[in-house]
Parts: C-alpha cells; structure tokens; sequence
C-alpha cells in the first residue's frame, strides 16, 4: 500500500515548527534574499488575480503543503497577480519581458497542445503583499508554485515569506518523466500524485509508456483483446475516459501528456491476444517477437492503434517507441519505422522516437529524437552470456549489435536537423540503484529497487552532467530540445518503490531541465534539504533517504 500523505505541520517556519526552505529546486535564477515577512494570518492568505487554474492548484498545494486556507479578495488581497505586466499598472508589455526579467527565453521544443506561452515571471514580498506578475497565465502559475514552496506558518498561524525579488522562467521548453506504467501498473489516482509532484518542481511533460512485451495499459476499440482484465479479474488498463481525464488532469497543472505506443519491438502483449500479427514470420526466439513490414495485420495494426492514440491526446507528440528492435532485420526495422512515422503523420502528431529511429532516415526537425544509451552502460555480451542460459545466447548477439551501432544515432540525427530529447540512462534513468547507503530502515530497499544490470550511482553522481554538454559530447551542433528523466518498473512492486526511486533523484533533473545556473552538488543539496516534508505531504513520504545528506 501507498505511504499515507503526512498532514502538514501548523507550526512552521518564523515562530516554531520547521525552517523555510534554504532554496528553491529548480532554483530560480534571482531569489529573495531579505527578511522574512508577514504575508498572511489565521493560517490563512487572500489571493486576486488568479487564473481559475492556478487559482486552484495554489489553493490546493497551500492547504496540502502547509494546512492554509486560500481565499478569494480584491484589492486589498495579500497576494496578487498581474498578468501581461510586469507590475499593475506598469506600462511594460509583454514582448520586454526579457529585459523587465533579467532571464532569458527559453530553449528547445515546445511540447505543449497551443505553444508559445511565456512561463517567465516575477514574483515582489513586502510587509503583508505579494505581487505576483506572469509575462501569460502559465508564468503565472509557475510564480505561485515557487510562492507556496517560500511560505512557512508559525505556531499562531501567521504566514511568513522572505522579502524580496524573485525572478525566473526555464531553460528548456521540454521538461519531462517517462513513467513506465507497464511492467508495474499504476492506478489513474496514483498517476495523478506522480503529475503533482511534477508541477511542484516545474515539469510539463508527462510521458506515459503505455504499451510493452507485458502489457497494454489503453483500451482500444478497434483491437480489444489487448487489454483484458488479469488472471484475477483485476482492470489492470485505463479506458478511454480514464485516460481522458487524466490528460485534463495534467492540462490544469499545465503539464502535458505525451503517450507511448512501442513499435515495433516491445510487442508481447500485443502478439499474446492476436498471434495472427506474426503472419508468415517466425521470430527467431519465442522472446523476440516484432512487427514486420511485410505482415498485412502488422501494418492495420500498427495504423489503428497510432490513430486511437492520436484521438485521445490533444498535445503534438506522439511516441512511437522504436527501441531495441532485437532480432530484426536491419531493412525490416527500417520499413516499419517508416510506416510507422507516416502514420503518427497522417494522424496530425509530430513524432517522438526513441534514438534507433534516426536509423530509419525519416525524422526530421519538427520531429524529436529520444537519446537515451548513455556511458558507462555500453553492451557487454561476454558479461552476460556468462549469466544467462545457452539457449538465449543468439539474442544477445543480436542485443549486441544494435547496441554496437547507437554511437552512430545521435549524429545521423543532427545531421538531419532533428532535435534531441536528452535522456541519457547513466544519469537519468531512476531505476538505477543508489550506491550510496541508505538509512537503517531502507537499506533492504535499497538492495532489492532498481535494474541489476545497471552500475549504481549515488545521488551526487547523477547531478553531475549538463544537458547541453552531453549533447554536445554525442554530435556538435545538436539542438537540445529538452530534459525527460525515465523510470522503469521492472523491479517496483508499489507506489512506495516508486517514491524511493524517484525521489530525491527527479529533483535534481528538475533543476537541470528548468534552471540557467549550474549549480554544483553542494549547493543543490543545501536546497534540497527540507523538501521531503513536501513530497510526504503529496504521498511520496518513502523517497530514499541516504544514510547521510539531504532528508
């Protein structure tokens, strides 16, 4: 069972309870710096201006977070927001932002359903007044994440801020999670805490790898063997509507869903309820089963189910998978890669793919590449045909081989002026062990979450990359279009699995996704510190907690 959120102190910050946080993560590119203030009483703050989105979402995370009660006012209210100004009143719009700021625009490939909002803002704390100014409603929103994470309520409930400027807006337009929802399903109701964390360190990408060789988690219409209750009787799929309301969920906290649909490899499932997918083609292993091009069923299939995933998702993504394509011809990998992009195509989506699609010689830049094999996790076959049966030594020759030519993906893409999505395994897949020593109480945790294969990493270890460098590294030139952490749940057998392998980790990639700075490990960790009460007050209360460090 999930850890039961914490309910929130009502004694915090100024006058007992715990300290402010020392920082924001992501951190903002000015903070407030001064004093701290009083912003409200009563356990209580008034709030005018707001969108009905951020409206809610600050409400919702004042009470959540802290035990606050938001309520609406006028022009007397504690806090205010201005959007397309910078101040009320002022005579700045919003095309001098940038100068009025002091940040500069964002970078990257813009994932959302209407793009182009500006998510800059500023946010001024005096003596009993907040002016919260969003160059469009999402700045806005983003201002007031960052303001309920400054809040702190002392014992009599008054409400205290550090006075001050904070200024701030992100790197990279894309800042996303790839949440395998497959090998451990996730409930509609766990997948929104996963997406309230999200908006709490500034993602607005939720990237949800709905199909694989052990399930199918969306009902389709057009192929409904796919999604059949378990041996049990359990719904281990979301229907239409679930999914539906969950991309509406998302939309209010201004995160957007990206679904993944992976073809051709990766499809047991799909085989396992129509087996007449195989046509004439013979795997060469039970264990290896593909789409092929030739397969009449295999390209109705293909193209029914990229346009039911196509009608539910409003964003401009879709993903077509198209990793490990182990076992399958070069030229058949290539067809079907091709096929399957002309149908995300003719669906009306742009396409997302994992970085073996740049082998198929289709992407191009208003598509988006997928970088995700990373050093020091390069194939060793020899390694693992020491540990595996004889009968499965074929496939790792074929692993091996698609894994010898990834060096070559990212560079054939550039080439072709596709952007790339980093995601490197080596520092930001979240199922990779720690390596540092956890506290008593999770040290068996700690042994038994994670991919075995991968080489563990402390905490320290995975903030230590850039993005930019890294794409650099790979292909001079690339475009970076933007940031998405993966988790994987071959080894989760719950939320609370979920939490610890998440957290604090997701943390850190939210500050190099959103942050211009860099900023070394030990002033990220000083910031760090405190923030696990937030994330227990959202449910996450069995995130890793090292034996040593940030709690």
């Amino acid at each position: 069972m999930p850890t039961r959120p914490e309910s929130p102190s009502a004694a915090a910050g100024t006058g007992g309870g715990p300290a402010p946080l020392a920082g924001l993560v992501p951190a903002s590119a000015v903070r407030p710096e001064g004093p701290p203030v009083r912003v409200g009483r009563g356990g209580r703050l008034t709030l005018a201006g707001a969108g009905t989105a951020a409206y809610d979402w600050f409400a919702w995370a004042a009470g959540t977070l802290h035990g606050l009660r938001v309520e609406p006012a006028g022009a007397d209210a504690g806090v205010h927001v201005g959007v397309d100004r910078w101040e009320p009143g002022a005579a700045a719009p919003v095309t001098d932002v940038e100068a009025a700021a002091g940040v500069a625009p964002v970078t990257g490939v813009d994932p959302r359903p209407v793009p182009g909002a500006d998510e800059r803002h500023r946010i001024r704390i005096g003596e009993g007044r907040v002016t919260v100014s969003g160059a469009s409603g999402e700045g806005a929103f983003r201002a007031l994440t960052s303001l309920v994470q400054l809040l702190s309520v002392d014992a009599l409930g008054d409400v205290w801020a550090p006075s001050g400027t904070l200024e701030d807006g992100p790197r990279y337009a894309w800042r996303g999670l790839s949440l395998d929802v497959v090998r451990h399903f996730l409930t509609a109701a766990e997948v929104t805490r996963v997406i309230d964390l999200l908006a709490l360190h500034k993602f607005n990408v939720l990237h949800l790898h709905l199909t694989d060789g052990e399930g199918w988690r969306l009902e389709s219409r057009r192929w409904p063997r796919l999604t059949r209750p378990g041996p049990d009787g359990e719904r281990e799929y979301y229907t239409r509507k679930e999914f539906a309301d969950l991309v509406e969920y998302a939309a209010r906290r201004y995160v957007t869903v990206v679904p993944e649909v992976d073809l051709p490899g990766h499809t047991g499932a799909a085989f396992d309820a129509y087996p007449e997918l195989h046509g004439h083609v013979r795997p060469p292993h039970p264990r290896v089963r593909f789409l092929h091009p030739e397969v009449e069923a295999a390209r109705t299939f293909a193209r029914d189910v990229v346009e039911e995933f196509a009608e539910l998702t409003p964003g401009p993504f879709l993903h077509l998978g198209g990793d490990e394509p182990f076992g399958m011809d070069h030229d058949d990998y290539v067809e079907f890669v091709r096929l399957t992009h002309r149908y995300v195509r003719e669906a009306g989506k742009r396409v997302v793919g994992w970085q073996e699609t740049a082998r198929a010689g289709v992407l191009t830049g208003e598509d988006v590449l997928q970088y995700w094999i990373g050093a020091p996790d390069e194939f060793d076959p020899e390694a693992i045909r020491a540990v595996v049966p004889e009968e499965y030594h074929p496939l790792v020759d074929q692993a091996a081989e698609t894994f010898r030519i990834s060096p070559g993906d990212v560079p054939a893409a550039v080439r072709a002026g596709v952007p790339v999505l980093c995601s490197p395994n080596s520092t930001v897949y979240l199922d990779r062990p720690y390596a540092d020593a956890a506290v008593p109480e999770q040290e068996a945790d700690r042994r038994r979450l994670g991919l075995p294969s991968y080489e563990p990493v402390t905490v320290a270890g995975s903030f230590d990359w850039d993005p930019g460098a890294a794409a650099r590294s790979l292909a001079p030139g690339a475009t970076v279009a933007g940031v998405e952490a993966a988790v994987w749940g071959e080894t989760l057998t719950g939320f609370d699995d979920l939490a610890f392998l998440l957290l604090p980790r997701l943390a850190g990639v939210a500050e190099k996704a959103w942050s211009h700075a860099h900023a070394t490990w030990e002033e990220h960790a000083a910031r760090l510190d405190g923030y696990g009460r937030f994330w227990s007050a959202l449910g996450f209360g069995a995130y890793f907690r090292p034996g040593e460090g940030p709690r």
